[in-house]
């Protein structure tokens, strides 16, 4: 089927103005195209995964959103609207989107294919987003019409009540900044962004879909974007955490993409570059927010994004380069790389596949271990009056597969009594200091400076991951110490 596919999209190629579009948009030989699709399941293997994303990484996205609203709903007869299953109303289908460039792509596609008004539109109010974004809600529920239906989700009350021993109570959802900073605190963004990415972003979204019994939601996610990105696939299973599957599991038999164990993620421009996104928008007359037109080239919170680095222009990593700014992440914590990872391997382990760690090379690097790492921190494997130089990494970690070249530079220039070691936080806890939490990750690459002298310090590394940036941050260091 895949290769009758392939051969009726090349037989699409430059030829849509010669044919009759239906209502829906499609040409007579987009429709021949798109029953050969529709023959095409949701898998139930991981092989079946792997063709199947092979086929859908050649297809444009109107096709790969068509697809997936035929597999999920057309193909069982589900009417969206109205459906009800154990009495709650059940969406299987949606597209989750903080309006940016390609999110806007999408909900345009899903406009024009008559597919929006059966595909509803989720975006997360995190309370801390930028007057423009908030004006934009109105202006793009304007353009669309009846036929976007928006949830705009809003962050949860979590508290922590003593008597529980620190067990977590959901008392609501928070409806402003002031009643927010009032429950949490006006800095938590920076004193613990992954539990302010948790109550902005993760959990309301999560709760949504829960409520809504969701079984795909559609992302503007793109392998352009670099960092963890680079290698994203069409379609993505993520699975459920232990604690969140539902029922036995008995029905799932061994399919390890059962409903039960988690849901599927959509990448439909998952192979476009910003400029096609861009050139999309501009000749589709597509409405967007007016901070791009300031410089912007990815927006979130006011308080952690910032116009692009100038020194990223050319870097895939360049149209993200503003996001998240004093927080050294290039990945929102709702595409946290430990969540994926766990993800992945649980998935290897339920259908019988080798696990497998891609190696970041290091030759000079001493790699350490829970086992190892206090007694290499405490300075007792090291030369006297010796720096360590440390790393906190994941070799699932894109941004740290693009760093490792450059940790192993540093290794092998042999920086005067400087030694550079590393700690893999995959799977293991990072030990502390004398009782101590000193070495805080939040996000990876995470860099210290170690020394001993006069006395025990660890010094966070803040600045460009870059191989001149530290060699000179090292060089300070040595001077001053």
């Amino acid at each position: 089927m895949i290769i009758v596919v392939i051969s009726l999209h090349h037989n699409i190629g430059g030829q849509h103005q010669k044919y009759h579009h239906d209502a829906s948009g499609n040409s007579a030989a987009e429709i021949e195209l798109l029953q050969a699709l529709y023959d095409l399941p949701l898998p139930t293997t991981r092989q079946e995964l792997i063709e199947l994303n092979d086929e859908l990484a050649g297809l444009e996205p109107e096709f790969i959103l068509q697809w997936a609203h035929h597999t999920l709903l057309a193909a069982g007869n589900h009417h969206l609207r109205g459906q009800e299953t154990n009495g709650k109303n059940s969406h299987l289908l949606v597209q989750v989107t903080s309006f940016g460039p390609t999110g806007l792509v999408i909900l345009d596609h899903l406009s024009k294919y008559n597919l929006l008004d059966t595909v509803p539109v989720i975006t997360m109010d995190t309370l801390h987003l930028f007057k423009p974004s908030y004006e934009f809600f109105d202006k793009v529920q304007s353009h669309y019409n009846s036929t976007l239906h928006l949830t705009i989700t809003k962050p949860v009350h979590i508290d922590h009540p003593p008597e529980l021993g620190g067990d977590s109570v959901f008392k609501g959802f928070l409806s402003s900044k002031a009643e927010f900073h009032d429950v949490y605190s006006p800095t938590l963004w920076k004193t613990d962004p992954q539990y302010y990415t948790k109550v902005t972003k993760i959990d309301p979204l999560q709760m949504k879909l829960e409520e809504w019994q969701t079984t795909m939601w559609i992302t503007g996610r793109r392998r352009s974007q670099g960092g963890e990105r680079k290698e994203l696939d069409v379609l993505e299973f993520e699975s459920f955490p232990s604690d969140k599957r539902v029922g036995s599991g008995e029905d799932a038999g061994g399919n390890p993409f059962h409903s039960s164990k988690g849901r599927w993620k959509l990448n439909p421009l998952a192979y476009w570059s910003y400029d096609q996104v861009w050139n999309y928008i501009r000749h589709n007359e597509v409405p967007y927010n007016m901070l791009y037109d300031l410089g912007f080239t990815s927006i979130g919170d006011e308080m952690t994004t910032t116009l692009p680095k100038k020194s990223h222009v050319g870097d895939a990593i360049y149209e993200r380069s503003g996001r998240f700014v004093d927080l050294n992440r290039t990945e929102c914590g709702l595409h946290s790389h430990l969540q994926k990872l766990k993800a992945l391997k649980m998935q290897s382990e339920e259908a019988g596949e080798e696990w497998t760690v891609p190696e970041l090379k290091c030759e000079k690097c001493i790699d350490l271990n829970e086992d190892t790492f206090l007694e290499t921190v405490e300075n007792h494997n090291l030369p006297n009056d010796s720096f360590l130089l440390l790393e906190f990494y994941s070799p699932f970690c894109g941004s740290c597969q693009e760093f490792a070249p450059v940790l192993n530079r540093l290794a092998n220039y042999e920086i005067p009594n400087t030694v550079v070691a590393r700690f893999d936080i995959t799977e293991q806890s990072i030990p502390k200091y004398n009782n101590k939490d000193i070495f805080v990750v939040e996000s990876t690459p995470t860099l210290y400076l170690v020394g001993h002298f006069p006395s025990f310090r660890a010094e966070l590394y803040s600045g460009k991951h870059e191989f001149n940036a530290i060699l000179q941050w090292l060089r300070e260091k040595r001077k001053t110490s």
